[in-house]
């Protein structure tokens, strides 16, 4: 099978959650099928990530793209800005001309038998694109996700931008979901919210995996009182969830545990998150690392306290890998399959939360029962070979459907439409 595979940005680093799922689906899918990639990138500042998608795809495509710094003046300019825009800022910045004309080039110049687009930033800019089948991976419900920034935001005009986000994200979303050959998710919970807010049927859901080979148990021990949180922080759920946690929970996990030290590890940290955590006793903030296992590897509780999200979160399957006992809220666990109180510890609210924390900094034989647990499951069903077989299976299905005649949506988003 030949595939064209358009990305948002090169799989390298893989400092995201997106990248990492992807890039572990994708370098074992290229070695069943014929993989041509395609993304946005700076021919500069991506020169090495440019270098390595080439030795893993069958060939790959660059975009010239110089993605405006997040927390930059013109950042702040081009959000107003977008305001007044019919398309929400994260897929303006992607529905380009350019985008959609390398793309349509590709398919005219080679025989494909799969478009697939990863993320909705990528299918987008396609909606218009005649070729068929084609594939949309929907690693979030991405209205959903803005909504609900949207309806935790305190801040006056945050969240105005957020409630213009996912108004506009909705119809954009559904057109996709609805016009597009099939739709991947990452949890079931995603795949429910897809068939009930847009009517699809033609639906799959993966399940998330993890390279336990590479997440693996350390010969480090385990700090005393250590919590750790992995994730990149110029993610907004990400930094809402940690602002919470240092705010509400970190002191009460204080005063149990006078002991107790936290690190957040995750690229680009804002100055609000730094000044924040700068105040709360015993807290690092790293930035990016070249690789989590040494902080992960320190972690007597490793914390999820995200309030807003979508999707799975890859961080705690790995966390699980190395055996850590994981804390989380239950929309950071949310899509995941594990069981509150076996593998895993939920709690929603700041007490509950901060006492979860407390029973297994200080219940040594609760902690190796979570971790023990944990790290079984996740070795004896969650492997990333696995998840793939599943990708194939599905890939087969669309393209021998394909030769069916489906009436399709008619593409009709006003911003979308060339002119």
């Amino acid at each position: 099978m030949k595939i064209l595979l358009t990305l948002r940005q090169p799989l390298y680093p893989t400092d995201t959650g997106g990248k990492v799922r992807s890039l572990n689906i994708f370098s074992r899918l290229g070695k069943r099928a014929s993989i041509h990639a395609v993304s946005f990138a700076d021919p500069v500042a991506d020169a090495e990530s440019i270098h390595k998608m080439q030795e893993v795809f069958e060939s790959y495509t660059q975009v010239p793209w110089q993605e405006t710094r997040k927390y930059s003046g013109r950042f702040y300019k081009e959000l107003v800005t977008s305001q007044f825009s019919a398309l929400p800022y994260f897929l303006a910045k992607c529905c380009l001309p350019h985008f959609r004309s390398t793309v349509e080039d590709l398919l005219a110049r080679e025989h494909f038998d799969l478009l697939f687009c990863d993320f909705l930033h990528t299918a987008a800019p396609l909606l218009q694109c005649s070729f068929r089948p084609k594939i949309v991976f929907e690693h979030n419900v991405e209205f959903q996700l803005r909504k609900r920034k949207w309806q935790v935001e305190k801040h006056p005009l945050r969240k105005i931008v957020f409630g213009s986000e996912w108004e506009k994200t909705r119809p954009l979303e559904a057109q996709v979901c609805r016009s597009f050959d099939h739709v991947l998710t990452v949890s079931d919970e995603d795949q429910q919210a897809i068939r009930r807010e847009f009517g699809v049927d033609h639906i799959s859901t993966l399940p998330t995996g993890v390279d336990t080979d590479f997440f693996c148990l350390s010969e480090n021990q385990s700090v005393p009182g250590r919590m750790v949180f992995v994730g990149s922080m110029d993610w907004d759920p990400n930094e809402d969830g940690i602002v919470w946690f240092l705010e509400s929970v970190y002191p009460l996990i204080r005063q149990a545990a006078p002991h107790a030290s936290f690190i957040v590890v995750g690229r680009n940290p804002s100055a609000r998150l730094r000044a924040i955590a700068a105040k709360a006793p015993s807290v690092e903030v790293t930035g990016a690392v070249p690789d989590v296992r040494p902080y992960l590897s320190q972690a007597e509780a490793v914390v999820v306290p995200l309030r807003v999200g979508g999707g799975t979160r890859i961080k705690i399957p790995e966390a699980m890998a190395m055996a850590k006992a994981v804390v989380s809220t239950p929309i950071g666990a949310e899509g995941l399959p594990f069981r509150d109180g076996r593998q895993i510890l939920l709690a929603g609210q700041p007490r509950d939360f901060a006492s979860a924390v407390i029973e297994i900094l200080k219940k040594s034989a609760l902690r190796k029962a979570i971790e023990n647990a944990a790290r079984k499951e996740v070795v004896a069903n969650h492997g990333w070979e696995a998840v793939v077989d599943k990708v194939e299976d599905v890939l087969d299905r669309v393209v021998s459907n394909a030769k069916k005649p489906i009436a399709k949506e008619v593409v009709s988003h006003p911003a979308l439409v060339t002119p």
